[in-house]
């Protein structure tokens, strides 16, 4: 199959959920121990455990916006390095080795969160 192809069934399974094994999964996004907000995830790369979402943010994302917008614009995004994030899906704790980004643009106002290296049997533990 031609990699365009690919690249555009892969795409509008988004669109389709019935297409597509997974179902969008709705995760709680915390920073240690505060709930900072809530991502709708779809899957973005299977193969690589990726996850993402737009990121609505809570009431106490106020006490880390400032660190990760100056984040943001100078390093294109807040990530595991930067802070302990941690995605709950479903009263699970998922584990993304690869790690989860946060982009929050005050230019551009969006926020964006994606996580890579989830393994199969965790998506299939969220994924009831």
């Amino acid at each position: 199959m031609p990699l365009l192809r690919q690249a555009a069934e892969r795409y509008s399974a988004f669109f389709n959920p019935a297409k597509y094994k997974y179902r969008i999964m709705e995760g709680r996004i915390f920073i240690n121990n505060s709930e900072i907000g809530i991502v709708e995830f779809k899957i973005i790369d299977e193969s690589m455990g990726a996850i993402g979402g737009d990121f609505v943010a809570a009431e106490d994302y106020g006490k880390f916006k400032s660190e990760i917008q100056k984040l943001t614009e100078r390093n294109g995004n807040a990530n595991s390095q930067n802070f302990n994030f941690k995605i709950v899906v479903e009263n699970i704790e998922l584990n993304p080795v690869g790690g989860i980004c946060l982009i929050d643009s005050e230019e551009f106002g969006e926020m964006y969160l994606d996580a890579v290296g989830i393994s199969q049997s965790e998506l299939e533990k969220v994924d009831k």
